[in-house]
């Protein structure tokens, strides 16, 4: 069964995000080795924390998902359940397929988490930390974000939550872009698009700085200036505006550096979820942070909200109905398997009694005589599992023919080391590598 815990910007403060998501790098890992969980997909992010499992039973999998959590993060177990958001099934399946469409988002709309949740599940999937219901999963909910996306403008540009925090940088900055000097604190991919919009809009200079060495390279495949490991307090001094985005928590932007402008204007985005920012930076003269919780920006046009959700549900419907269709397919396979038998063993008797040409024609018939029986069967347990009675039909075939089919057809659980290949979805949909689009 699908089971799930969340924790985001909807029901939690950021700092409670912050000590949540520390340290999640490992979680899908040590949820899939469980033996009571067949597989994990987790999703860490700025200000969300998504944990998706395929469990044998609900309140074990949330026991082992808060345990990791309570582990990796060095919270108490209350507060970690505490934090917690539980689902299972169709809820689980809705709230994330919003979550995939920028729903869910503080900036409504926003255009990285797919790319979030895309890498997430790549992630888990060449881990060999997925399973087949996981992959069916997030293939269909990448499908259908892709349509909301594309249909109903929400995701475009300007609906980046990047791009939105620099709207807002742009009103309270005394001077046009043209004339600002912007500090880009990290490398990530949260300054990429960064860079990208400043240019787009002509910031006049872009400076780079990168606490664990990167700005070298940033600046070479950016075309933008690197700033030396002693030159940090130098470009504070010199900036109109700082992005403090490399998300490792180390407050790179020091007070004493800020305060060395003598109360001079400057606009700071702290858009890490670990602040980059030392406490007393806000507090100090000619200073303006704008944080994560500042940029939340909500759409207005209803319709357009109600067209993206109703996708969304489309979506979860089609999952839902496609794992409805799984669960007769043990049987339908084992009558298959059972009918193909009978038949292989009647045509070896009639080849050893026949020559070729009458053999053939009798396994002509045969099979043919096969299709027609498997035909009814085949179809009815389609129509019920469509329409929610696939326990039903199961359970009349293990009457009739006293074989648990879905137990036989239970797969070993797979080798930590090895991807789900075959499980892997394919098509323009199917998950690329790729990094996350914002700093975790």
């Amino acid at each position: 069964m699908l089971v799930a815990a969340s924790a985001s910007h909807e029901h939690l403060d950021l700092g409670v995000l912050d000590a949540l998501t520390r340290h999640t790098e490992n979680l899908d890992a040590v949820l899939a080795a469980r033996e009571d969980i067949d597989g994990a997909v987790v999703i860490s992010t700025c200000n969300r924390l998504e944990i998706y499992m395929d469990a044998e039973r609900f309140h074990p999998a949330i026991d082992a998902a808060v345990g990791a959590i309570e582990q990796a993060s060095g919270l108490g177990r209350e507060q970690v359940a505490g934090a917690l958001e539980m689902s299972m099934g169709a809820d689980a399946v809705t709230h994330l397929y919003e979550v995939m469409a920028g729903l869910r988002s503080l900036v409504v709309g926003e255009s990285e988490i797919a790319g979030q949740v895309r890498g997430a599940f790549t992630r888990a999937l060449e881990a060999g930390h997925t399973t087949a219901m996981l992959n069916d999963l997030f293939h269909v909910g990448l499908q259908h974000a892709k349509r909301v996306s594309s249909t109903t403008g929400l995701g475009s540009v300007g609906r980046s939550g990047g791009i939105v925090a620099l709207d807002r940088a742009a009103q309270r900055l005394t001077v046009p872009f043209a004339q600002t000097t912007v500090l880009l604190l990290g490398t990530g991919a949260y300054a990429r698009v960064i860079t990208a919009e400043l240019q787009r809009r002509g910031a006049r200079e872009v400076l780079v700085y990168s606490p664990s060495g990167r700005a070298q390279d940033y600046a070479r495949s950016h075309d933008v200036r690197a700033v030396a490991a002693d030159g940090l307090a130098a470009a504070v001094l010199s900036a109109d505006l700082v992005v403090a985005a490399s998300g490792q928590g180390e407050r790179t932007l020091r007070a004493a550096d800020v305060a060395a402008r003598g109360g001079r204007q400057l606009v700071v985005l702290d858009l890490a979820l670990h602040s980059d920012c030392e406490p007393g930076v806000r507090d100090l003269d000619g200073v303006d942070v704008i944080t994560l919780r500042d940029i939340a920006d909500d759409i207005d046009d209803t319709a357009l909200l109600e067209q993206a959700r109703m996708i969304a549900a489309e979506g979860a419907r089609r999952f839902t109905s496609r794992q409805r269709m799984r669960t007769v397919d043990p049987a339908v396979t084992f009558l298959r398997g059972t009918v193909a038998g009978a038949v292989s063993e009647e045509v070896e008797k009639i080849r050893a009694r026949y020559d070729d040409a009458v053999a053939e024609d009798f396994e002509r018939h045969l099979r043919r005589i096969a299709a027609k029986v498997l035909h009814s069967p085949t179809v009815r347990a389609r129509e019920l599992a469509r329409d929610g009675q696939a326990e039903q039909y199961v359970a009349a075939f293990h009457t009739l023919f006293g074989v648990d089919v879905q137990e036989a057809s239970r797969p070993p659980r797979p080798s930590q080391n090895a991807p789900h290949q075959s499980d892997s979805p394919r098509g323009d949909d199917a998950p690329q590598r790729s990094e996350q689009e914002e700093p975790a």
